[in-house]
């Protein structure tokens, strides 16, 4: 093709006509011009379509990162609630002076044990976060994920860090009080004096204390799930476009 351009330009030279040559050779430089133009718009196609796929594919990680946090906070919840039963029927044995010796001891685990820790991860948005926000092009849903991820989610594990404030001195508590028989559940805890345990104040203050905090991660948490899956609704929204 170059060597055909080039003997179409030395026949006009050399056949004098110079008007025709400086027209034919703007117009050679116009093709090319042309030519480079197309070039750079299918280049950026092609880095448009590589984005968009790259987007894709990390949008589809952090729903299903989002999917998991749902999950675990869903499962905790629900373990809120049943641990909080094992601390009712204790702080009712408390209340009503009731001492059932053979039953009570299938409950202090329950009622004791921490309940904030929830492990939400935040790997699908960190690789966005590595990558560069620009790969997102919804505006709207790239604040509404910054803000969940870099506020709402952090001040959530702070929230929760109010359940390990005093596991030290629970832990010297329980090791000072009970002694930890395994079972296939799990474990039991026996108080090495029942009718002391439960006349001692700290153990009282304890009981309820761990109560409130429940009510507190469980609300908390429900909060968090339902923010996790309006951001979810959004991320399914833009991917489904």
């Amino acid at each position: 093709m170059i060597k055909f351009f080039r003997k179409i330009r030395q026949n006009l030279l050399s056949e004098g006509k110079t008007g025709k040559y400086l027209k034919y050779a703007i117009g050679e430089i116009i093709l090319v011009v042309i030519g480079i133009l197309i070039a750079l718009q299918i280049n950026n196609w092609n880095e448009d379509q590589k984005n968009k796929a790259l987007e894709k594919y990390m949008l589809e990680n952090l729903a299903e990162n989002l999917e998991q946090n749902c999950d675990k906070l869903k499962r905790r919840i629900q373990s809120i609630d049943y641990y909080r039963k094992s601390g009712s029927i204790i702080i009712s044995a408390i209340e009503t002076k009731l001492i059932e010796r053979d039953s009570l001891g299938n409950y202090f685990h329950q009622a004791l044990m921490g309940t904030s820790d929830v492990g939400l991860s935040e790997v699908g948005y960190n690789v966005i976060k590595n990558n560069g926000f620009e790969i997102i092009k919804n505006q709207v849903l790239k604040k509404e994920m910054m803000v969940f991820f870099e506020d709402t989610q952090p001040h959530l594990q702070a929230d929760l860090n109010w359940g390990t404030i005093d596991r030290v001195n629970r832990e010297k508590f329980v090791d000072e009080n009970f002694i930890q028989i395994p079972n296939k559940g799990g474990i039991t805890y026996k108080a090495f004096d029942l009718e002391s345990l439960l006349k001692n104040q700290y153990f009282i203050a304890l009981i309820h204390k761990t109560d409130v905090q429940r009510i507190w991660f469980s609300n908390i948490m429900e909060r968090h799930y339902m923010e996790s899956q309006r951001i979810l609704e959004l991320i399914n929204e833009e991917l489904n476009k």
